[in-house]
């Protein structure tokens, strides 16, 4: 019976059951990885935009 049981495990193996808190870390620890990266190019936009800006004032000035 356990030889059986071992052979249907090779062709269909059971997820792991993680519980609700590792689960919930899992995706939090990639949600603050794309907020922190979403974060860090909005900043980079905004300085090299607000430098644009401040070029093209001097430049037609």
């Amino acid at each position: 019976m356990n030889q059986i049981r071992l052979e249907l495990e090779m062709f269909f193996p059971q997820e792991e059951k993680n519980s609700l808190l590792a689960r919930f870390k899992e995706k939090s620890v990639s949600g603050v990885f794309v907020g922190l990266t979403v974060l860090a190019m909005a900043g980079w936009i905004y300085l090299l935009s607000s430098m644009f800006l401040k070029f093209m004032l001097w430049w037609f000035s």
